[in-house]
Formats: structure tokens, sequence, C-alpha cells
């Protein structure tokens, strides 16, 4: 008997495959690579440039991994853009006692499933619907979309609350450290970093995809 397996399944599966091997060998050696426990002790730390090194060091890969369930380049990066806000913002990493990889690729599967769900139910209640011709202009002009999105990131970072738009200002462009912008204003670092997270939020919200993601690689890979 012939067993018949499409390339998207045997793609899957060897990279399920590759990944749990790598898992396997790092609990033979070491519960963990060096470079994963240093960033997760960092993170559990509160330490800033322990977030950089994560995003540097997984941001592209599971980009990858969710396009791969996906189908959507666009769409997989702004779930993992999501992903890591929540992450830091929710300190998910507080608990992780596994390996850090397995957890990232575990939580990231889970939710492309449920993006996956989701978008089926809007499928759903969008073929019953009536549809309506799509009259907005498509601007194609290389010089016209960059401005367009400088105005966009303007205005959205003008729009931020005074204080909230004070400290994102002086952590992300003007590339200060937590504790020096609490030392610099006078507030906690708690404080810093609940504006910090509240500003990613509303600019999430605020700028498209693409905006945001060249935003978040001025922040984390400078």
């Amino acid at each position: 008997m012939i067993i018949k397996f499409s390339f998207s399944k045997l793609f899957l599966f060897i990279c399920t495959c590759l990944f749990f091997l790598r898992t396997l060998q790092q609990s033979c050696i070491h519960p963990m690579m060096k470079e994963e426990q240093n960033i997760l002790k960092g993170l559990q730390q509160d330490n800033e440039q322990a977030y950089k090194d994560l995003f540097a060091v997984y941001f592209t890969d599971l980009v990858l991994y969710a396009n791969h369930f996906l189908k959507n380049q666009a769409a997989a990066e702004d779930i993992v853009q999501d992903f890591f806000i929540t992450f830091w913002i929710e300190k998910k990493f507080s608990h992780i006692e596994c390996d850090l990889g397995s957890y990232l690729y575990r939580s990231l599967h889970n939710i492309c499933l449920n993006h996956l769900r989701n978008e089926q139910r809007k499928q759903e209640k969008l073929s019953l619907m009536p549809i309506e011709k799509d009259s907005s202009p498509i601007l194609t002009a290389e010089l016209e979309e960059k401005e367009q999105e400088y105005q966009q990131l303007y205005q959205a970072l003008h729009n931020l609350p005074e204080q909230c738009k004070q400290i994102f200002t002086l952590c992300c462009l003007q590339d200060m450290k937590y504790q020096e912008a609490a030392n610099y204003l006078g507030i906690s670092i708690n404080t810093v970093r609940t504006q910090m997270g509240r500003a990613y939020k509303i600019l999430r919200n605020s700028l498209s995809s693409k905006t945001f993601l060249n935003l978040l690689f001025l922040r984390f890979l400078k």
C-alpha cells in the first residue's frame, strides 16, 4: 500500500521532528541552551536587554513558523508582534520552568489555531452578507507610501497621552533604558514599564502592520 503525503504535511512533520529532536538533545546535554537560559533568567529579573535579545533571536523564526499555518505573511507578523507585546506586558515568562523555545513555539501554535478558527467564523458570517465593491483608492507610488507612513507615525505619536508620549520618546526614539528614563523623569521604573506597554497597545491599534513592525525593529534591533 502506498501512502501519499502532501508537501505541506511532510514539511510540518519534518519541522516538528527536528524541533523535538533539538529539545531532546538539549534535555540530555543541558535543560536549556545557555543563550535561552540567559534570556529567560534576564526576563525573570525584569532586564530590558533580555527582551531585546528575545526579540532578536526568535522573531524571524516565529514569524516563519506562524506563516506555515496561516499562509499569510502579514497576519503571521501581526500575531507574533502581539504575542511579544503580551508576553512582556503580562510577564508570561514569570513561571516558565521548561525550555523557553518550547514554550514560545507551543504558545504560538495555539494562538495560530485560535486565529484560524476565528477567521473561519468571520468568513462564514461574511458569506451571508451582500458583496460591496471596494472603491478605496490604491496608492502604488513608493514615495506616496513612505510619506503616508511617516504622517501616520507622527500623528499616532502626537496623539499619545502626554506622559505616555514623553516616556515612549525617551525610551524608543532616544534609546534610554527604562531605569534611565525613570531617573530622568523622577518616577518609578514600574511607571515607565506600564506607560511603555500602554503606548505599544495604542500604537498597535493606530498604525498599519508595516509601520508598527518598522517601529518594533527600530526599538529592539538597533
